[in-house]
């Protein structure tokens, strides 16, 4: 439901994104203080990087999260609001702490570069995956996702996607999650070698595996015999030829 023109659910993860981005460039600045000679360090400037351009383009693309699992099946309450408003934010900038303690700790070009490029394959997966669904459910007369047929499951009447990214794992753009949040705790483990910002991806593997399955049988219960059908079209659950 809506109240006033605004949808309360949607204004939350707004709360928790922006909340998100201020942490990140309050990070950058107290780094930047922390060594007032010195420019921000590369693993600083990958991390913000990563982080904005993920802030940003959940914000341009935020339209395509009224078709995602939260969205759906994630209830109005004080799990929400409380995750919104302070856990996410909050914890996602795990990440930062090895670097904002340690302000002289810092990685090569090469591994900026390498851990952005890792980050911009999950971001690929879950953006990727989301759009071509999204494009599926509200345009369903368009036969092509960039250059990837839709195709729908058989006997699903067009409810059930089967092609592209779908036909990777069943749930590709949480494999795009994980490899996003290791992207983004990876400069603080190799510039510092403390491992505590791995919590970060290790959550989205605790969160996802469960989740996964709760999904699997909601959608079995929906769809019935299709989603067997749809389940032996692709035998993956979230990481392609492995699980």
């Amino acid at each position: 439901p809506c109240y006033w023109g605004i949808d309360p659910k949607m204004y939350c993860y707004l709360v928790g994104v922006v909340q998100l981005e201020l942490l990140v460039l309050s990070g950058a600045a107290l780094q930047r203080k922390a060594r007032p000679d010195q420019d921000n360090s590369l693993a600083v400037l990958a991390v913000v990087g990563m982080l904005t351009w993920l802030i940003s383009e959940y914000l341009w693309f935020e339209e395509v999260h009224l078709y995602t699992y939260d969205f759906f099946c994630e209830r109005l309450g004080f799990k929400l609001v409380w995750g919104c408003a302070v856990f996410y934010p909050f914890f996602v900038c795990i990440a930062f702490w090895p670097l904002v303690s340690n302000p002289q700790a810092d990685i090569s070009l090469f591994a900026a570069s390498s851990v952005v490029l890792l980050f911009v394959a999950g971001w690929a997966l879950t953006r990727g995956a989301n759009l071509q669904k999204f494009t599926f459910k509200t345009q369903p007369e368009q036969k092509y996702f960039l250059f990837l047929q839709q195709v729908p499951v058989p006997g699903s009447n067009n409810r059930l996607l089967c092609s592209g990214f779908w036909k990777l794992s069943r749930h590709i753009n949480y494999l795009g999650e994980i490899v996003q949040a290791l992207a983004i705790a990876l400069p603080g483990v190799v510039a510092t070698g403390q491992l505590w910002g791995l919590a970060y991806p290790l959550y989205y593997v605790c969160l996802f595996v469960p989740r996964q399955k709760d999904d699997d049988e909601a959608c079995k219960a929906k769809y019935g015999a299709v989603w067997d059908t749809y389940v032996k079209l692709v035998p993956w659950r979230i990481v392609p030829g492995v699980w």
